[in-house]
């Protein structure tokens, strides 16, 4: 039976509801088989050390030509430094779902104070290389949840601190101190 390729059909509501068990029951080619509970999906491997204080943040795409989102969560880790991710987006294009500190994009933003800011500068708090990682967080940055950055007059590609930012800063980094 190890060599037959099993395949299980079943709607997405039936598999969760089925997730509490400690074994799954399936019928294979009029056999039973047995899935372990271990095997499934229980956490975002990304979670984990993070406890998570904005888990469905949305921030509208740069692009003028679409009304799609990218999606982030905020969280605090296991030292109590805030980070930020992004987490998903619609329309497609690839992303990096690392943390990234808060703390090293408010270094980088505050260094350009006064300068308009292209979006590839952000790409120096990634690791990951996916392209579309510094475009998303300057979405997200722009968001009006965040609004650390906003549209320079120059292009709505091209980014300046926003009027507020000391104040969305300061609120922002409070958020670390919030019991989660």
């Amino acid at each position: 039976m190890a060599n037959k390729q099993k395949t299980v059909t079943r709607s997405v509501t039936q598999e969760f509801e089925q997730i509490a068990d400690s074994h799954l029951d399936t019928v294979v080619s009029g056999e039973r088989s047995t899935v372990e509970h271990s095997t499934l999906p229980t956490t975002d491997k990304h979670l984990i050390g993070y406890n998570l204080i904005v888990e469905h943040g949305k921030a509208l795409k740069l692009s003028p030509k679409t009304q799609n989102h990218v999606f982030y969560q905020l969280a605090v880790n296991e030292g109590g430094s805030l980070h930020i991710r992004l987490s998903g987006n619609e329309g497609g294009g690839l992303h990096s779902k690392e943390w990234v500190s808060v703390q090293a994009v408010l270094d980088l933003l505050d260094s350009m104070a006064g300068l308009t800011i292209k979006s590839t500068i952000l790409k120096a708090v990634f690791k990951g290389g996916s392209a579309n990682n510094a475009a998303f967080l300057a979405a997200v940055l722009r968001s009006a949840e965040i609004g650390l950055l906003s549209q320079s007059e120059k292009s709505v590609f091209i980014h300046q601190l926003s009027t507020d930012y000391d104040e969305r800063k300061a609120a922002l980094v409070k958020l670390a101190d919030i019991p989660s």
